[in-house]
């Protein structure tokens, strides 16, 4: 009588987890369920992305398919009549990397139109004399104020991570979703940051398309 109640926690912690949404994919103004499935209490992995609709099932595995909280979000990416799929999931870690996939649905089969590992846009940073950095970014020239650094002199060196957090930006007016890429620059050190640069980012069907840009001072995720 002991060995059952036990036989079914450990059957419920290697059971797959999964988190469902509705969301015109494939058809306009035809619903399809969307769900994302994964293994693990706190470290997930095998992570799948699968859409039903019509008693069809179309799954996809996502580039990085292990980290923690795992979520997905139904919206206007592509501007084409249906939704996309956006993807998340964290390392873990002091260094706040996360991993971002769009998914379309288009015509019965998966496919991914961004992946934010492929985000890699050419930025110059330096320090100038007055305790400011200069970016250079999308031919535009941005100064972040860099007096709360704290690192020594002789080991300064500035570095930008790649992606660390992607935010859907949703424009009203348009009935669109952007994403908004942001990127953490620090010196010496991780914990060292100085400031975050940001790129409003739209996607469509065969590139993404850079609209604008900037930088923040301070920014809290959570």
């Amino acid at each position: 009588m002991k060995i059952l109640p036990l036989f079914l926690t450990c059957l419920t912690l290697n059971s797959p987890v999964c988190d469902y949404k509705v969301g015109n994919l494939i058809e306009s103004d035809r619903y399809a369920n969307v769900s994302i499935c994964s293994e693990g209490k706190l470290f997930k992995e095998d992570i799948e992305i699968k859409v039903y609709y019509k008693g069809e099932e179309i799954s996809v595995i996502p580039q990085v398919n292990i980290g923690y909280s795992p979520t997905i979000f139904v919206a206007n990416f592509l501007n084409n009549g249906l939704e996309q799929v956006l993807y998340s999931v964290d390392s873990g870690g002091s260094g706040g990397q996360s991993f971002y996939q769009i998914f379309s649905f288009e015509n019965g089969e998966g496919k991914s139109i961004f992946n934010s590992i492929d985000f890699n846009p050419k930025i110059q940073y330096s320090f100038t004399d007055n305790n400011l950095i200069e970016i250079i970014y999308s031919n535009k020239t941005l100064y972040l104020d860099a007096s709360n650094s704290d690192c020594q002199a002789e080991d300064c060196s500035l570095y930008l991570t790649d992606v660390n957090y992607i935010l859907p930006y949703y424009n009203i007016s348009l009935d669109r979703c952007y994403i908004q890429i942001i990127q953490r620059l620090y010196a010496g050190y991780s914990a060292n940051t100085l400031g975050y640069i940001t790129s409003l980012v739209e996607v469509n069907e065969n590139d993404v398309k850079t609209i604008n840009v900037g930088i923040l001072s301070d920014f809290e995720p959570n």
